[in-house]
């Protein structure tokens, strides 16, 4: 089932009319397609966000006065401090035509790994797909139950409904199941531990060595001494002075 959404034709060239849209709860959009000339458009804020939130890859029927058009949501904005949707590029489609779009990938079950204390990574988390409006999915959905640590999935292992042509790589690896953080750093600290043990040895040797550089300058102290006796028996062998 299609969802209706109400679009308003805007004016455009000035970002004041932008802010102010934005300040009564409109967010400004646009509409494209394949030979139909861009259209600048604003749709209510509050409605614009639920469908994002919820059916961002579901077709949609957009109202326009009397005019209606099919559209999917193409690409999303947001505002960098807020997260409020900032502005929203509807695709003009065709029935029948393949269309090129990302949907979201969703994950289901309780995953083997986890329960053994490893960490899911969720590294690849939209793929983009090539299908006709009436195949699109709203998401892939990845049962992540038989995954142990140290299991990976790529995206040419994900289950893709009929009729949907999948474009991102099929190499990229999409979840990873990680050791738990304290195995890690118990590894790291034996790796740092195996370095270290060189340098002990070489701090022994330089203890063995160190007694002998101490002993240099006593034996230099001693010289003066000898030096001191020396003088001595000289001035004794010393005729008296003559009266």
């Amino acid at each position: 089932m299609e969802l209706q959404v109400m679009v308003n034709e805007r004016e455009t060239g000035k970002k004041s009319l932008l802010k102010q849209l934005r300040r009564d709860k409109k967010t400004p959009a646009v509409i494209y397609g394949a030979n139909f000339k861009p259209e600048a458009v604003w749709v209510d804020e509050k409605e614009i966000s639920g469908i994002i939130k919820h059916s961002k890859t579901s077709v949609l029927t957009l109202n326009e006065g009397k005019k209606k058009l099919t559209a999917v949501i193409k690409d999303v904005s947001y505002d960098a401090l807020s997260d409020r949707v900032n502005h929203v590029d509807f695709m003009k489609i065709e029935a029948k035509k393949e269309l090129d779009l990302t949907i979201p990938l969703e994950l289901e079950g309780a995953c083997k790994g986890v329960k053994e204390g490893g960490i899911l990574d969720f590294i690849v988390r939209e793929i983009e797909i090539r299908t006709i409006p009436s195949k699109i999915p709203h998401s892939v959905k990845i049962d992540v139950s038989d995954l142990a640590i140290g299991d990976t999935m790529k995206i040419s292992e994900l289950h893709i409904p009929e009729g949907v042509t999948v474009l991102t790589p099929g190499d990229h690896i999409c979840i990873s199941i990680q050791a738990p953080r304290k195995e890690e750093e118990a590894a790291v600290t034996e790796a740092e531990a195996g370095a270290a043990e060189p340098e002990v040895e070489k701090k022994g040797k330089d203890a063995k060595g160190a007694p002998e550089a101490e002993g240099a300058p006593r034996r230099a102290e001693s010289a003066p001494k000898r030096a001191e006796g020396a003088q001595g028996r000289a001035e004794a062998q010393k005729p008296a002075d003559k009266k």
